[in-house]
């Protein structure tokens, strides 16, 4: 577990960044690190890994080390291309030290100043192996298309519900239902040593490597929990507000599921995805045909559902997600 922030004991923990060809979004990321609330017990240090050849992101890590003294900056280079490599690296790099926990965040987020105290606190309260909390979406100002708005509306509207769900759950005493991501999640480094735990490399382009971890953690007898004041802010680049993007981001997701889901039960998904697909499809183009007279509201997800159908068929084919091969955003 990680220790308890209590006088003459301090609490270690690393903030864990996967990037790729996103300086600018690193930046501002980092910035909000070096404005984060702080305790006289707890040690904060950054692991920054770059998917790359490590040169994109230098000048953001120089400049960094510099206004921020009191954070020390680990900027590691994995060549391999992939998110999975690039998680593996920072998780390698903390069970090797005597830290107590890792911090992971996405790069295209900024931290709230409570963001890690509320965190670390919340792990403390319940002695959990794995903590995750909310991740709020924004955009940024400049006008947006008529397409870019509804979509804007029902994917902010998807993501309150995300949130207010978890919420719900934590109240009723079943946090341990909760799906927690990486994009917002502490997770306790000792556990992470006796347990020998990485990221699974089969879904180092897919996505949904974080999802395995859990439940391989889940498996392994881990206590998860929420933390419902520690919030990240998401920033969705313009790319992310296309119908087809979201189309292709709900394939993608229901290409990773149904493989992982089948995975011990290959001939079962035979029985089961071909109606799920159909019932898809017939859900999706309904909602479609009823976004009109519902002012939009249906759209975004009319988009997810037929993104699922292609998911599901594409699945069915032996067809793998790529998610990860590119990026957005700067």
């Amino acid at each position: 577990m990680i220790g308890e922030l209590r006088d003459g004991a301090v609490t270690r923990v690393y903030i864990g960044i996967a990037s790729r060809d996103r300086p600018k979004m690193v930046s501002e990321l980092l910035d909000s690190v070096a404005r984060l609330d702080t305790d006289a017990n707890l040690e904060l240090a950054i692991i920054l890994v770059e998917n790359g050849n490590g040169e994109v992101l230098r000048q953001a890590v120089e400049r960094f080390a510099t206004n921020c003294t009191g954070i020390k900056i680990h900027h590691l280079v994995e060549p391999r291309l992939g998110i999975v490599f690039a998680r593996n690296a920072a998780l390698e790099f903390a069970t090797n030290s005597d830290f107590d926990g890792l911090a992971f965040v996405d790069d295209d987020e900024v931290v709230t100043p409570s963001w890690i105290l509320e965190l670390v606190a919340e792990q403390q309260r319940g002695q959990y192996d794995i903590v995750g909390g909310p991740v709020r979406a924004f955009v940024d100002p400049h006008p947006l298309t008529f397409w870019n708005r509804i979509v804007w509306k029902g994917l902010s509207s998807r993501v309150q519900q995300v949130e207010q769900t978890c919420g719900e759950r934590k109240a009723n005493g079943q946090e341990s239902q909760i799906v927690l991501s990486t994009n917002n999640w502490l997770v306790s480094l000792p556990f992470v040593r006796k347990e020998k735990l990485r990221f699974d490399e089969r879904y180092n382009l897919t996505g949904g490597e974080d999802t395995r971890f859990l439940r391989d953690a889940w498996r392994l007898g881990a206590k998860t929990g929420w933390a419902h004041k520690a919030v990240v802010r998401e920033q969705i680049v313009r790319e992310r507000l296309s119908p087809w993007y979201q189309i292709r981001r709900a394939r993608d997701h229901a290409l990773v599921s149904l493989n992982d889901k089948f995975d011990r039960r290959p001939a079962t998904k035979w029985l089961r995805a071909p109606v799920s697909a159909i019932f898809k499809l017939l859900s999706g183009l309904v909602l479609l045909l009823l976004a009109p007279f519902t002012g939009g509201a249906t759209f975004f997800n009319a988009l997810r559902a037929l993104g699922e159908a292609t998911g599901r068929a594409q699945g069915l084919l032996g067809i793998k997600s790529k998610h990860y091969r590119l990026t957005m955003g700067k």
